[in-house]
């Protein structure tokens, strides 16, 4: 946090009730002791120099805080949501604060959670729970997705930008994603704990690490359904934490191969929480509603709690976006990804991957159109027909969906002199035909729509 004015200094009690807190793997406690250290860096814009814990009962819940060389009473949930703003949810803030209070009045500090020994790993993709711990004892930055392998199938076939993939018979029209990368910069060892949560078994960090749920979660419910012979071309994608590396590669060549051909729906495990199927990403509609209420309706059949939700961002599914039909993201029960305190459902995981085994895949409804709408290609044709004629120095080619076209340049690879040169000449191609447009960006492709 930039801006620093003055520095926060705790008291010593005041630290050692934290790490007291802390030694019993209290996310928060952690979070609020890195501001006594001398590297950290916080907007303080109360000026509060001093903080201190008090002994009466009228000072419960509460920080004793110097401000301008006065001392005054500020409630904890205040003081973390000002030096925390949007980190931490008011459920958390709150069995923190309770914790805090239960130390500081002579009471001992609850374990929140008891450490996972990992058993030696053995392959058993029907055991959920197994295979997940074995996928996060580390984390794996693009590019060190190589390293995964050794707790997958080993009949998988590798494709030329370095995805695996595994075709089952049966059912051609449909496609599964997952990916293979974590939200790191240097693959580590993680520590992993185990807490009880209102019935459900959350799996977590000791904090000084992300737990690697996203995608691992995505992968384990791959490996089940495969383990039970469900009908399928099944994906684990590399580089997505890096822009889809993998599944955009792929895309740009997607009708390079003939397996890919009938594939009318593409689903990615790798939603955060326990509620959603994906309509949207990208900022455009990526599945119908008739095919996201299908979906739901074959999961909460099963005593799940699925719903439509078009707050997507961005995962594998969405490179296929302008080439099938149906491309969604599924919940898959994990919380705060990309940070320390990183967490999964593993109740909901296990839950997730018995329902899976039993949809009805090739039976889901494709409403969705994609492709080039013959009208709106009559109407560009002589644009069209100069692009396709064009010399360019990066992938440009059309491609459509939902009665809309689009210009779509593929930035892969590319130096900013290539990428300024094509798109200048693209303007100056659409300026001259008269054609207002839209455009719209991700870090490997920009994708330009004919209005």
């Amino acid at each position: 946090m930039a801006g620093e004015t003055k520095r926060v200094k705790f008291s010593d009690k005041l630290k050692k009730i934290l790490k007291d807190l802390e030694d019993n793997n209290n996310y928060l406690a952690f979070e609020l002791l890195w501001m006594d250290d001398a590297t950290s860096k916080y907007h303080n814009g109360l000026n509060i120099t001093d903080v201190d814990c008090g002994s009466t009962k009228a000072s419960d819940f509460s920080f004793i805080v110097t401000i301008d060389g006065k001392k005054n009473m500020m409630k904890i949930g205040k003081f973390i949501r000002y030096y925390f703003s949007n980190l931490f949810g008011d459920d958390e803030i709150s069995k923190f604060v309770y914790a805090f209070n239960k130390v500081k009045n002579g009471g001992k500090a609850e374990q929140a959670g008891k450490k996972v020994e990992i058993p030696e790993f053995s392959y058993n993709p029907k055991d959920p729970r197994s295979t997940f711990l074995s996928l996060v004892t580390r984390t794996y930055p693009h590019p060190h997705e190589e390293e995964v392998m050794e707790f997958l199938p080993k009949d998988l076939d590798k494709d030329e930008f370095g995805n695996y993939y595994k075709v089952i018979a049966g059912d051609d029209t449909t496609m599964f994603s997952s990916h293979l990368d974590t939200a790191d910069r240097n693959p580590v060892p993680t520590n992993l704990f185990t807490k009880d949560e209102d019935g459900d078994e959350i799996i977590y960090t000791d904090g000084n690490t992300i737990l690697g749920a996203d995608d691992k979660s995505g992968v384990t419910v791959m490996m089940y359904m495969m383990a039970h012979n469900i009908p399928g071309i099944y994906y684990f994608f590399i580089g997505e934490e890096r822009g889809g590396i993998g599944s955009n590669q792929l895309a740009n060549v997607y009708d390079k191969f003939d397996f890919l051909k009938n594939v009318k729906k593409c689903i990615s495990f790798d939603r955060r929480r326990t509620i959603s199927v994906i309509t949207h990403q990208m900022g455009g509609r990526c599945c119908s509603d008739t095919f996201g209420t299908a979906l739901c309706k074959e999961y909460n059949g099963q005593g799940l709690n699925l719903s439509l939700d078009n707050g997507g961002v961005y995962t594998d599914s969405a490179s296929f976006m302008d080439i099938i039909p149906e491309c969604t993201n599924l919940s898959v029960g994990y919380l705060n990804e990309h940070t320390g305190r990183e967490e999964q459902n593993m109740t909901y995981l296990i839950k997730l991957c018995e329902t899976s085994v039993n949809v009805n895949w090739a039976g889901l409804p494709v409403a969705r159109k994609v492709g080039l709408n013959l009208g709106l290609v009559k109407k560009h044709q002589k644009l069209i027909d100069v692009i396709k004629e064009s010399s360019f120095g990066l992938d440009v080619r059309m491609v459509g969906f939902e009665d809309r076209i689009y210009v779509r340049v593929d930035l892969d690879d590319a130096d900013i002199g290539t990428i300024y040169d094509n798109l200048d000449l693209i303007q100056n191609l659409l300026n001259k035909h008269k054609v207002d447009t839209m455009a719209t960006f991700s870090e490997t492709y920009i994708k330009i729509e004919l209005n």
